[in-house]
């Protein structure tokens, strides 16, 4: 048997090309989706026209109505168009990210998970694909996967799976990972570059340093994809301990993307005199998780006892999205809670539960980065209120922003218990759960890629797990029975 297609582009043309010695099988058509008809009107779908050139025996119409349904089947929701590997130039030391980019069918299409599986130097991207249906318009589209440190040699990139095209250049489907003994800055751990949560001007840097190199006097520079220094740290500490975060001041005049961007980070030791590590990397200075953390407190500064209990909310449009109590006492002058809200203008009420007592309290909201936000004094007469924009630059673009469930994250629910596994190896890093209202209700710190979270005590609803590790933080949400 022969089978041939060729492209019609009307749903009108009905002509039939049958075999003189088989009067049941011709010219039959299905619809094809690809790049240029996505891209067309609905008045222009296309099609595929199957023509068969041969006699069959009469086994063969069965097989070949099952051709039909395979070829009906094989839509086509994501165009890869583009590869990229970060590093560009990888050791066997660091962790090798293969970013697809290109674009979605329609503005209902969707990619559900991409895996990796190493065999040999083939990296096998399997990428899963499909569509809600929607307007025929091409919506870009980027989404990575980590395979972890490879031994040195040249990899070929293939790309399969479900509802996926690959039409990247050649060129790009391979890539060589270098040999050579490991340095600390491959031991240095870049766990996000983010605008800082309190200001427009600022970008933090948060870094692990399990080494035991100091990188004395550091200092970190953010340059674009032209070589142009976006943002630049002013050194003011003496060297990089086991965790820290750097912040960097926006050059005046430079306008950040809001999508990710392709960028080179550098640190610099001694007063900018040596340049001792630089990455390639995407950054995305607004993260796509749904929620970041926040630090609402009250603290006593003065010499007397601030004593007794204190209730804050946090409202945004007139809504409270979070509230609770503090409590001072006499041996512990500090109070905090941790709430996860989406970028946005907030305000916080504070009532103090009884008269002044004594000390200098004073309330406010910091940043898990250890950012320091505003604050304002206690009001015992009336309550205090405090308003402040939470990743003011985010604001607009977290109105688009979904829940994602990453294809990194597996969680597994026991009877009384949840396993949280990252699925690539890589450490889990910091993590917390977080309930309905944004509260902390469980957290941790693990170097191991599973974790059990006890859930007995918890009552049934929706809790959300965030993981703080890698280039963004990685959100999955759990429903509780």
């Amino acid at each position: 048997m022969r089978v041939t297609a060729s492209r019609c582009e009307s749903y009108s043309r009905r002509e039939k090309h049958l075999p003189s010695d088989w009067p049941h099988l011709g010219g039959v058509y299905i619809r094809k989706p690809t790049l240029w008809q996505a891209a067309s009107s609905a008045s222009s779908t296309s099609y595929w026209k199957i023509h068969v050139h041969a006699p069959f025996p009469t086994c063969c119409p069965l097989l070949f109505c099952l051709l039909l349904a395979v070829a009906a089947q094989a839509q086509t929701y994501f165009y890869v168009d583009d590869i990229g590997i970060y590093p560009g130039t990888p050791t066997d030391q660091q962790v090798v990210e293969i970013q697809l980019s290109g674009n979605l069918s329609n503005t209902g299409s969707y990619v559900s998970s991409v895996t990796a599986d190493v065999s040999a130097f083939t990296v096998a991207i399997t990428v899963m694909a499909g569509s809600n249906g929607g307007l025929q318009v091409l919506v870009p589209h980027t989404g990575s996967v980590f395979t972890g440190p490879l031994p040195a040699g040249t990899y070929t990139i293939t790309i399969g799976g479900s509802g996926v095209g690959d039409f990247a250049p050649s060129v790009q489907h391979s890539f060589t990972v270098t040999g050579g003994a490991p340095t600390a800055c491959d031991s240095l751990v870049i766990a996000g570059v983010e605008w800082s949560p309190f200001s427009d001007s600022l970008i933090t840097v948060h870094v692990f340093n399990p080494t035991g190199t100091l990188f004395d006097y550091p200092g970190f520079l953010l340059l674009g994809t032209g070589g142009d220094t976006l943002a630049q740290e002013t050194v003011n500490l003496f060297g990089i301990g086991e965790e820290s975060w750097h912040t960097l001041t926006v050059r005046p005049g430079v306008d950040l993307p809001t999508g990710t961007f392709n960028a080179t980070l550098e640190l610099w030791t001694g007063f900018y005199e040596d340049l001792a590590c630089s990455w390639e990397l995407p950054v995305l200075l607004c993260t796509d998780a749904p929620c970041s953390p926040l630090v609402p407190f009250v603290q006593n500064y003065g010499s007397g006892l601030a004593l007794g209990d204190f209730q804050y909310v946090i409202s945004s449009g007139g809504s409270p999205v979070a509230g609770g109590t503090f409590t001072l006492t006499a041996d512990d002058q500090l109070a905090s809670d941790t709430v996860c809200l989406p970028p946005g203008n907030y305000v916080m009420e504070l009532t103090a539960d009884q008269p002044s007592t004594g000390g200098e309290p004073v309330f406010g909201v910091n940043g898990e980065d250890r950012a320091q936000g505003p604050s304002a004094n206690v009001g015992f007469d009336v309550p205090a209120s405090l308003t402040f924009a939470f990743h003011g630059p985010c604001i607009d673009i977290a109105q688009h922003v979904v829940i994602r469930n990453p294809d990194v994250l597996r969680v597994i629910q026991g009877a009384d218990h949840i396993q949280l596994i990252r699925t690539d190896g890589q450490a889990l890093g910091v993590l917390n759960v977080f309930d309905a209202q944004g509260r902390v209700v469980y957290s941790t710190r693990t170097s191991q890629a599973e974790c059990t979270i006890p859930t007995g005590d918890r009552p049934a609803g929706i809790f959300m797990l965030r993981v703080s590790s890698g280039k963004q933080p990685l959100v999955v949400k759990v429903m509780l029975p």
